[in-house]
């Protein structure tokens, strides 16, 4: 037997090698989905607290008295990091 048939598996050994990975745990793909969708929604939520502060930082007194946020405030908040 030479090393490339021992590295090559014919088809029908590849899907018992396959269906044998499977049974014992082998395919994470539903794992590795859901930890990417966490990901993906926690950059969102990132994102999206970001993209509200630097909005706040940017609003005039009159738009910062109407909503009830002291202009001290508004700046202290925009100046907070992303991951807080």
């Amino acid at each position: 037997m030479s090393t490339i048939d021992t590295i090559c598996l014919s088809r029908s050994e590849a899907k018992s090698v396959e269906r044998t990975s499977t049974l014992f745990g082998g395919d994470y793909s539903e794992e590795r989905e859901s930890v990417l969708k966490r990901l993906w929604g926690l950059y969102c939520e990132l994102a999206a607290k970001r993209r509200g502060r630097l909005a706040l930082g940017e609003m005039s007194d009159w738009h910062l008295r109407d909503i009830g946020v002291s202009e001290k405030d508004a700046r202290q908040q925009s100046t907070v990091p992303f991951w807080r």
